[in-house]
């Protein structure tokens, strides 16, 4: 059938190449000053970082937001764990699709919008319409979407090491106390719990749009498809 040509950059991977570059921007320059707690002896390099790590070593994280990336919105709403994975991305207007990772096997569920705005005929749709796909997370059509069910590679998303981060004000944001850093090079920022272990709240692109993040390590539960409603990747071209 030949269904992964369905899949293509623009369907699955576009969505997930979306969040890494808001992750890879959102905390990457200079802002104002500040104080803020057990935050106040560290420097917005420091701080960052800190939260970096934070975010590396997570067992598990959510995160949910909107993303403009290349005349695109992509909706995005993740509970992404070191073993298990669930959630939808979307791309407004263009449909969306639900995905479940369990170790290294992974299903996606594309609605009927997401298929024919990918170009599926109505003879693909008659055998994959409302089913789960199975395949595995090194599947290359799946290799981008996969690295979102990972804190660690999230984390990896915003480099080595972030420069010239300087501590902005404190804010509320999503009914916590936070700290801004802010990137005076663009629009973009990142707010920080003020904790002597920060964790990401919000990274915020500006007009890219945002994703909150919340639920560290809580845990990520995650069921097979019923073998009913699943189809074998490798048995339709996927």
């Amino acid at each position: 059938m030949g269904t992964s040509r369905y899949l293509s950059r623009n369907g699955l991977a576009a969505a997930a190449i979306g969040v890494a570059m808001l992750a890879g921007t959102a905390a990457c320059g200079g802002g104002g000053s500040g104080s803020a707690g057990p935050l106040a002896g560290l420097t917005g390099d420091q701080i960052a970082n800190k939260a970096i790590a934070g975010l590396k070593a997570a067992s598990s994280v959510h995160f949910a937001g909107t993303i403009a990336e290349s005349g695109a919105t992509y909706i995005v709403n993740m509970n992404a764990g070191t073993t298990k994975c669930t959630g939808t991305l979307g791309i407004q207007g263009k449909g969306s699709f639900a995905l479940l990772k369990t170790g290294q096997t992974i299903w996606i569920k594309p609605d009927n919008l997401f298929w024919t705005s990918n170009g599926a005929t109505s003879a693909v749709l008659a055998v994959v319409g409302g089913k789960w796909i199975q395949s595995t997370a090194s599947d290359s059509n799946l290799t981008s979407v996969a690295e979102l069910c990972s804190p660690a590679q999230i984390a990896d998303s915003f480099g080595s090491k972030l420069n010239e981060v300087v501590k902005g004000a404190t804010s509320t944001v999503d009914g916590q106390s936070a700290l801004l850093l802010k990137d005076t090079k663009d629009s973009s920022s990142a707010y920080v719990t003020v904790s002597a272990a920060p964790e990401f709240v919000r990274l915020d692109g500006g007009s890219s749009g945002h994703l909150d993040f919340s639920d560290y390590n809580a845990p990520v539960n995650v069921s097979a498809p019923p073998a009913s409603q699943t189809l074998q990747g490798s048995k339709i071209g996927f």
